[in-house]
């Protein structure tokens, strides 16, 4: 019984009327922002050509109609994966995805201005030298001259 209600859902799914307003909604969108389009436009998903790219608007067509049906981004964006391969993926995942390069141009300046203080050469404000005894007391009896 479980299996016939997910396979009616899947029709139902692909039975709805998609019209270029359902194709270009904002949750459509948000997952053909995360694919590549393989038309050769070198743009992602939500490509804006015009007349319309046949590529993007089946992918759409795809993304909508697993909506429809109830599945989330990340399994749609699996789904994908498992027909095309990783390059359908625009951001590839990772431990940082695309904030990689910022990191690690934070880590550096970081590691620079650490260095820097590292090697700086330190102040000597409190590390004053000592004074000969007999020579503070020659200073003190040139100074009582001065009263």
């Amino acid at each position: 019984m479980r299996k016939f209600s997910v396979l009616l859902a899947l029709a139902a799914g692909f039975c709805v009327a998609q019209t270029a307003v359902d194709l270009d909604s904002d949750p459509v969108n948000r997952v053909a922002k995360k694919l590549s389009c393989s038309c050769g436009c070198a743009q992602d998903m939500t490509c804006k050509m015009e007349p319309g790219c046949g590529v993007c608007k089946r992918a759409k067509t795809q993304i909508f109609a697993a909506q429809a049906a109830g599945k989330s981004d990340s399994q749609i964006l699996a789904d994908f994966v498992a027909e095309n391969g990783k390059q359908i993926l625009a951001i590839t995942p990772g431990v940082f995805g695309t904030a990689g390069p910022f990191v690690a141009l934070s880590l550096g300046a970081i590691v620079v201005v650490l260095a820097i203080r590292r090697y700086r050469k330190p102040h000597a404000a409190g590390h004053a030298p000592e004074i000969d005894p007999a020579v503070m007391d020659r200073i003190n009896k040139d100074m009582a001259k001065f009263d």
